[in-house]
């Protein structure tokens, strides 16, 4: 994978085991909230006849958030609504989770699995650039025991992000934590072995932070390893009920 200090995810894939590539909008010209420019979307898979606007992807089912790069090939991934957040219509994928949305422009937030009931709808940031894209997207049944095993709640109406922090060699970065953004009031939550979540201690080997019931809006990330290790990123899109995948890479 390709990453930079900043990254929103958007993933490209040629296969459904393919990991993600974490991309952020912009197509690495834009700058986030910090001021620092993010990464553009790099692609697994092949291009895709340019100039007509389309964007086409696969829907990837997560049923384990400290291991979203799993990307089975299920039927719980057919079906399933995917449409420019805001949105009152989109694309429907096909049998193979494949689906091709009319999206012109160079960035694309993704609402994902609206109405699926087996899934927990999932906001994706994607880079247009007439690549295949990778569309994560939680089981309830995963999203759900995550959230139990944090202690939290998320009320209606309200957001979460599970940021995936690499090191500079894009590996899972452990002991990294997480300020609590501007308008949130639980959190962060980190991932512990056997599936535990705890509200302190930084990253664990998955690398992952979570930040949930937070009112729709825009939010900056911030925190470090405390060995002089940052992460930055934002603005980071949260919509009502539904969980925003981001993944940043720590800077010297």
């Amino acid at each position: 994978m390709k990453l930079l200090a900043l990254a929103l995810l958007a993933v490209g894939c040629a296969a459904p085991d393919d990991d993600w590539v974490v991309r952020p909008p912009g197509g690495g010209t834009g700058t986030g909230s910090s001021g620092q420019q993010v990464d553009a979307a790099r692609p697994d898979a092949g291009d895709l006849d340019g100039g007509t606007g389309d964007l086409t992807g696969v829907v990837c089912v997560v049923a384990d958030l400290r291991a979203p790069d799993a990307c089975p090939a299920i039927a719980t991934a057919a079906g399933v609504l995917v449409r420019r957040l805001g949105d009152a219509t989109g694309a429907t994928s096909d049998a193979s989770g494949r689906f091709t949305l009319v999206a012109p422009g160079p960035v694309v937030i993704l609402d994902v699995g609206r109405g699926a009931a087996a899934l927990a709808p999932a906001v994706v940031p994607v880079d247009n650039d007439g690549t295949v894209v990778h569309a994560p997207v939680p089981t309830r049944a995963a999203w759900d025991a995550t959230v139990v095993a944090t202690g939290a709640t998320v009320a209606p109406g309200n957001g979460s992000i599970a940021l995936y922090v690499d090191t500079s060699a894009g590996t899972p970065a452990a002991g990294v934590t997480i300020d609590l953004p501007a308008g949130g009031v639980t959190g962060p939550f980190y991932d512990r072995s056997g599936g535990a979540w705890t509200a302190g201690g930084g990253t664990g080997p998955a690398g992952v932070a979570l930040v949930l019931d937070l009112p729709p809006g825009n939010y900056q990330l911030d925190g470090g390893d405390g060995a002089g290790h940052l992460v930055s990123l934002g603005p980071v899109p949260v919509a009502a009920d539904a969980l925003t995948f981001v993944r940043a890479a720590l800077t010297p």
